[in-house]
């Protein structure tokens, strides 16, 4: 960071890092805040980037014409680095080149999935086998009865969910699969440290019962104990369900 301190540069709300088209010559990672990267033709925001994340990647190549526009939605401390002193950065420090692979393969698959959705599916589009497991799976759960009230709460988000099938998963959706689960939690999980498939939470005789998903890492915890996978445990009221860091609640 010592190294990177002289490339500190701040943005505030509304101004814009480039537009679409602007040779691109520097590769920024935020510090704090936050900005957008937007099409300019469509308007449309292609994702909001925090702490942490990496933009201006057209950078490594000489003369190379931002593909998008950036602009900060919130005041933002940014390390400006030239092109120059990054490929130099990068040949010291493979470490540091493997984070900003990573990064950027997750922000692509982001801008990609907001792309496909504008343009809207293709018809003939076919289903992976795995894809049509899953979705025959959430199909087949029967519908709890409209007279049990049951909901989870999402701590990070505090986001509320309704219980209503006999068994409901938990996880991250499969982008390459098309798997999404019952709750979906891939945007409280920006780490991506859960699952795709991570826990399930099933109605049997009038009681909720949860249970970890074989394959899941990281940890399934019920008020602070790790459970071991596939073993039921009933859940009351008020009981704190934790996934790897994400904390969700059980109401009844």
């Amino acid at each position: 960071m010592d190294t990177l301190k002289k490339f500190l540069t701040h943005y505030k709300a509304g101004d814009s890092i480039y537009k679409k088209g602007d040779i691109q010559t520097d590769f920024y990672i935020l510090n704090n805040g936050k900005v957008q990267l937007k099409d300019e033709g469509s308007g449309q925001i292609l994702v909001t980037l925090t702490k942490g994340d990496f933009f201006g990647e057209e950078s490594l190549n000489n003369e190379q014409n931002a593909i998008y526009s950036v602009e900060v939605i919130e005041d933002a401390d940014m390390i400006k680095i030239p092109y120059i002193s990054l490929t130099e950065m990068l040949k010291q420090t493979p470490d540091i080149a493997l984070k900003i692979l990573k990064k950027l393969s997750e922000k692509h698959i982001k801008i990609q999935t907001v792309l496909m959705d504008m343009l809207g599916a293709p018809p003939a589009v076919k289903e992976k086998p795995a894809a049509k497991e899953a979705k025959k799976e959430d199909q087949t759960s029967e519908k709890i009865s409209s007279d049990v009230k049951a909901y989870l709460i999402i701590q990070r988000s505090n986001r509320l969910v309704q219980l209503t099938k006999t068994q409901t998963f938990l996880g991250r959706r499969d982008y390459t699969t098309g798997f999404v689960p019952d709750i979906d939690l891939t945007d409280e999980d920006e780490e991506k440290y859960i699952s795709r498939k991570h826990s399930k939470i099933q109605f049997k005789d009038g009681k909720f019962y949860l249970s970890e998903e074989p394959g899941a890492i990281n940890g399934t915890f019920l008020n602070g104990n790790k459970l071991q996978t596939g073993v039921k445990h009933e859940l009351h009221a008020e009981d704190e369900i934790t996934l790897c860091h994400l904390n969700v609640v059980f109401k009844v």
